[in-house]
């Protein structure tokens, strides 16, 4: 019987639970501050014990997955630095952001011989609770692991393989980097977008009405949990600014062109945004879009 401890039952972590406790061999006890999360939980099968806090199961789990906001995984890399444990525990997490994370465990946990492998998968929806929880949520999707300096990404990946995702494992620096483009600013511009509306229509009940597939869609994600990414933006913060900075100097180009009334410069950009994205689609889906 594989003891397994999931922090955090939000989209992710109780999605993960839910997979992992569809296999006889595994215990999988949820831990989380909202008790009526866990009687859910526990009721519906997608844990099979439950816990208010670590330190009362920690010493008897193989595997420990934090999957709570970014901060709080800090802070429980600490607590879990002074706790007992198994001596070939293995302890992962679900962070956006990795560089505060990897550091924090290779100081920590590292010096005591504790495998710590990070962990973030592309997966997710603007929804959040227990409530969320998809046992098809990793299906297909790439899921990143950055092994500390005594670990190795192999254990976790057998443990998932049920998850069915995609494992890819990276460095630290290449992942933070990636994420600030392609998730980050993403999610920066549609808060933006959703202000920059408002402020300039009035709420948006005044204007809802009138929006068509271009604003739902670039602005899907301004839904997303203001807890979470307030963590993942600020954690990241130097590579989400550098990424920024790009994006302020292309929109720029597209005041540019617009001011100088330069048809075929605007078409040009255009142009190579529309064939970027297709080349993107098709990498992904395979031709389909």
């Amino acid at each position: 019987m594989t003891k397994i401890a999931i922090i955090g039952l939000g989209e992710m972590g109780a999605s993960i639970a839910a997979v992992l406790s569809q296999n006889a061999n595994h215990e999988v006890t949820g831990v989380d501050s909202d008790t009526k999360a866990l009687e859910f939980a526990l009721k519906t099968g997608i844990i099979t014990k439950k816990a208010s806090n670590i330190e009362q199961i920690a010493s008897q789990m193989e595997v420990i997955i934090l999957a709570t906001p970014v901060n709080i995984i800090s802070q429980l890399i600490v607590q879990l630095s002074h706790l007992r444990l198994k001596e070939r525990v293995i302890i992962t997490d679900t962070g956006s952001t990795k560089r505060e994370i990897m550091a924090l465990a290779e100081k920590l946990l590292t010096p005591q011989n504790i495998t710590f492998i990070g962990g973030h998968a592309m997966a997710g929806t603007h929804k959040s609770g227990v409530y969320a929880a998809d046992i098809k949520l990793y299906h297909h999707v790439t899921y990143f692991l950055m092994p500390s300096t005594i670990s190795t990404s192999e254990p976790l990946i057998d443990l998932f393989k049920p998850l069915g995702a995609n494992f890819k494992t990276m460095s630290v620096d290449e992942h933070d980097d990636l994420m600030a483009m392609i998730s980050d600013v993403p999610h920066i511009v549609a808060f933006s977008l959703v202000n920059a509306a408002t402020n300039r229509l009035g709420p948006a009940n005044m204007f809802g009405q009138y929006v068509a597939g271009g604003f739902k869609d670039t602005t899907r994600i301004a839904a997303s949990d203001p807890e979470l990414w307030t963590d993942a933006l600020l954690s990241n913060s130097a590579a989400v600014l550098a990424s920024q900075k790009q994006l302020i100097v292309e929109l720029e180009k597209f005041n540019t062109v617009i001011l100088a009334n330069d048809r075929s410069k605007l078409m040009a950009m255009i142009t190579d945004a529309k064939a970027s994205r297709e080349t993107l689609l098709d990498k992904q889906f395979g031709g389909k879009s």
